[in-house]
């Protein structure tokens, strides 16, 4: 009996060690210990094993395509103020308390070979690796981000180009998405021309995409759009020779990386966002 009671305390102060070692707070400190290899590890093993908790429900949902859904109001730190629709198939999003012009812009696009070929005269393909320069095509989808007064207004005497700055794949409940960072440069047709200003700059982030035909559960889940996708936030082009402008623009831009991948994030199949999306928009 003497010896099972043994036992049994040597086991409890066994299991109060561990627990205690366990449950120390990891130091952070950038002082130099002899501990801080170990330190180090613990660190990047709780930044890589938390996860966000799964959502219940969308608080501003948006599908794309067949693939899946996902919530465009992750990340609240950019806008701020949260997005509302704006016709033509945009979203823009207005920066809190700030009564200034839309900063920032969402728009999603799915294209199947019918409408490639014979309504935006571009080519049709099924490769991801091809697809983000196919989509740069459809001019109409980037111009919009122009054309809109409460974004920014492109005269006549004004052209523009998108260029790339980065790309690289990413995958996201599965699916592989080219993700691509660039901006769009607003210049004057004519040197000579002193009614424009030299340089207006806009950001972008674009996640392409392919999106199977009858990839959903449902038929009528193809309603969604399937082929050549695309998901694009866009930032409110501004006259770079405003350094203010400029420099807020770009102060955005980190913001914005930030929310794009936030949103991209929570994306989930058809089945479960339909499960869990409460609202339509």
């Amino acid at each position: 009996m003497k010896n099972v009671k043994k036992m049994l305390l040597i086991g409890v102060l066994a299991t109060a060690s561990i627990i205690g070692s366990g449950c120390g707070k990891s130091d952070t400190s950038t002082g130099s210990t002899a501990t801080g290899e170990t330190t180090a590890k613990e660190s990047k093993v709780e930044e890589t094993t938390q996860k966000p908790a799964k959502k219940k429900e969308f608080e501003y949902g948006k599908t794309l395509g067949t693939i899946g859904g996902m919530d465009l109001m992750a990340d609240r730190e950019f806008p701020k103020a949260g997005y509302f629709p704006a016709g033509a198939g945009s979203i823009l999003g207005f920066e809190e308390n700030k009564g200034e012009l839309a900063s920032c812009s969402y728009q999603r696009e799915c294209t199947d070979k019918t409408s490639a070929e014979e309504i935006w005269h571009v080519e049709y393909s099924e490769d991801l690796e091809k697809i983000p320069g196919i989509l740069k095509g459809l001019k109409g989808v980037w111009e919009d981000f122009l054309a809109d007064g409460r974004m920014f207004y492109m005269y006549s005497a004004q052209q523009y180009e998108v260029i790339v700055d980065n790309t690289e794949k990413v995958t996201y409940n599965g699916v592989d998405f080219i993700k691509e960072e660039g901006h769009i440069d607003v210049t004057k047709k004519d040197p000579s021309d002193t009614d424009h200003p030299e340089l207006v700059r806009g950001r972008y982030i674009a996640y392409y995409y392919f999106s199977p035909k009858g990839a959903g559960s449902n038929p009528a889940d193809d309603l969604n759009g399937y082929g050549m996708g695309m998901a694009i936030w866009c930032l409110r082009p501004v006259d770079m020779s405003d350094e203010a402008e400029a420099k807020t623009m770009e102060e955005n831009y980190e913001k914005l990386k930030k929310s794009t991948t936030a949103s991209m994030e929570t994306l989930i199949s058809l089945d479960e966002y339909w499960k869990i999306h409460k609202k339509a928009y």
